[in-house]
């Protein structure tokens, strides 16, 4: 797994995530993403488009880094999420949680 981010305009990040969120995958990122979070005061989005799997570990990833967004006021998306995590996401309950968007261009007009 892998991850990338790119600041979109002030006070909003972008995360890339690709490959599977399994225990593996999310070992491979886990250090990065909490970097990446705590150096982010505004609004994070969480793009899935390259995610094809998600384990209840790749779940807990999610939360825990957004729990740590929230506590600092900031706001935390999940965008464009294949078919298959879209399930899960929904299955778990996490989209009543955390805002889920089919498309970035969604979740970024919704800051």
């Amino acid at each position: 797994m892998q991850l990338s981010q790119e600041e979109i305009k002030e006070g909003v990040v972008k995360i890339i995530l690709s490959g599977r969120m399994d225990m593996q995958g999310v070992e491979a990122i886990k250090g990065p993403f909490e970097d990446a979070v705590k150096d982010t005061s505004g609004s994070l989005i969480v793009d899935m488009s390259d995610v094809p799997y998600m384990s209840s570990i790749g779940i807990r990833c999610l939360l825990i880094n957004a729990k740590s967004v929230k506590k600092r006021g900031g706001q935390y998306f999940i965008a464009a999420p294949q078919n298959e995590v879209k399930s899960v996401l929904e299955m778990s309950g996490i989209d009543q949680i955390i805002a889920v968007y089919d498309s970035f261009d969604l979740a970024l007009s919704n800051i």
